[in-house]
């Protein structure tokens, strides 16, 4: 049963991002945000752009001036959406095929896109261009910047393919830029706040912080813990030593 909630979980996130990533940089939306406080119960994940996620929003709510009866349907909406979302992936299991899992995810697109058009019905027509303007402009404050070139932006501006690349190449172009002056910035914050310190602190920092090191980034973006990557065999727990007991090295013990 966790490995089923597991997989519907994963499934909604993706489709909750999907109209709003595009797959090269830039692309993408920043967790949280107005409207992520019920991830998956509260329509397709916490992403803060998805429709649903939106409409769980009081801020919102009061944008649109949403009226109580039409809480009341889209919280039935939910819920039935959520049964069929498990319903998509009921049956499955570590065995699942790749073909398996497709046709889930095809199942969950049928599901949002329905739900949505059951949504434009509960929602009149002012209030749904407002929320969908919200969702544009909470795709717009992902990490990665403006973006668009993603899913139904894209769409909606009629971008040519050639229009695509040339936005994703200057995307990336900026992206570059910004990590530039971003660690610019944080090293001349830094320099600010030890100019603060006495010569004598500031000589036992030099000698705490030693020589300059870049650490190579793992997967995920992040760097691995100690032992090696987190998730993998021998990782957070070290491998497994004689006898089964825990740790990596028992010379030392």
């Amino acid at each position: 049963m966790k490995i089923v909630v597991a997989l519907v979980c994963a499934g909604a996130l993706i489709l909750a991002s999907s109209s709003a990533m595009a797959q090269g940089p830039g692309g993408g939306r920043g967790f949280g945000g107005p409207g992520g406080g019920r991830g998956f119960g509260g329509g397709f994940g916490g992403f803060g752009g998805d429709l649903f996620s939106l409409l769980n929003n009081e801020s919102v709510k009061k944008e649109i001036e949403l009226v109580p009866s039409q809480s009341e349907d889209i919280d039935e909406l939910n819920a039935e959406m959520r049964q069929e979302m498990q319903g998509a992936f009921r049956g499955m299991g570590r065995g699942a095929t790749a073909e398996d899992r497709e046709e889930a995810m095809e199942k969950l697109q049928e599901v949002r896109e329905s739900s949505e058009k059951k949504l434009a019905r509960i929602l009149m027509p002012k209030q749904l261009t407002r929320v969908k303007q919200i969702q544009v402009q909470q795709q717009m404050r992902g990490p990665g910047g403006l973006n668009l070139t993603g899913g139904n932006i894209a769409e909606e501006l009629g971008l040519t393919e050639s229009q695509i690349e040339e936005l994703r190449a200057k995307a990336e172009k900026q992206q570059e830029e910004l990590r530039a002056k971003m660690a610019q910035l944080r090293q001349e914050a830094d320099n600010e706040l030890i100019k603060m310190l006495t010569p004598e602190q500031q000589a036992t920092w030099k000698k705490m912080v030693g020589e300059p090191f870049e650490m190579e980034m793992e997967r995920g973006g992040f760097p691995s813990g100690p032992g090696g990557q987190r998730g993998t065999r021998g990782g957070d727990r070290g491998q497994r030593g004689p006898r089964g007991s825990r740790g990596g090295n028992n010379d030392d013990i």
